[in-house]
């Protein structure tokens, strides 16, 4: 029987295991104070909200890190959902300068 596979499996399921207790405490807070879940993010995307920070929490107890999310990580979350995700491309415009006999004019 190979040790490290199996310990490696244990660590894995104590991480689930305690990311699971953190969301279920989130849950919690979240169901009692639904005015502070509105403040974050809509209550018909509440869902994708806890799922986001379940992923964050797995994310941060994979790296060995503390499972609860930062305030900064929270704060990307609902920028995230409250955000629409389109992609704007920018584009860098020379600015317009025509020369005239009274000097430059620009058409910006």
């Amino acid at each position: 029987m190979d040790y490290g596979i199996l310990l490696q499996t244990i660590k894995i399921y104590n991480m689930n295991v305690d990311v699971e207790i953190y969301m279920s405490g989130v849950i919690k807070f979240f169901n009692e104070n639904e005015k502070d879940l509105a403040n974050l993010v809509p209550l018909d995307k509440k869902d994708i909200f806890f799922q986001k920070i379940k992923e964050r929490a797995q994310e941060n107890a994979d790296k060995g890190e503390e499972i609860t999310i930062t305030q900064k990580q929270l704060i990307d979350i609902c920028v995230e959902i409250n955000t629409k995700k389109e992609v704007i491309e920018i584009k860098h415009l020379e600015p317009r300068f025509f020369k005239t006999k009274f000097g430059e004019i620009n058409l910006n």
